[in-house]
């Protein structure tokens, strides 16, 4: 199966709201981009068939042992994705949530506006 990095979100989120754990989600994420046949193709082609052997059990591994950890995490603090979005649903986004909304959007009009400038500077410069 065929996994981008940016739909493997979207999935890991459903996975989780309709009953997988969060380990499950994780490893999702972690190990399916990474193992998709066209990451595949060039890891094999560029390194090898040895390579690409250490290259996927590496990622099995790891992927493995930190879905493994975050279900214990999330036994140790008696967390629950289900008890997150029931929380969300009655109290609305909690006050942190606006305050990063504004944040990032501050940072991308900032960073907008410095491009901005910079390229009216070089226009200046190229022009002379």
């Amino acid at each position: 199966m065929y996994v981008c990095a940016t739909s493997s979100t979207p999935i890991a989120a459903a996975l989780a709201l309709k009953g997988a754990s969060p380990g499950a989600a994780l490893v999702f994420l972690l190990a399916g981009p990474a193992t998709n046949v066209a990451s595949l193709c060039v890891v094999l082609k560029v390194l090898g068939r040895r390579a690409a052997v250490v290259y996927l059990a590496a990622i099995a591994i790891c992927a493995l042992g930190l879905g493994l950890l975050t279900n214990q995490i999330y036994l140790a603090f008696g967390l629950s994705v289900s008890n997150w979005i029931q929380a969300g649903r009655e109290q609305g986004l909690p006050i942190i949530s606006h305050l990063a909304a504004l944040l990032l959007l501050g940072l991308i009009g900032f960073n907008h506006i410095r491009a901005g400038v910079f390229r009216s500077r070089a226009k200046n410069i190229h022009s002379h």
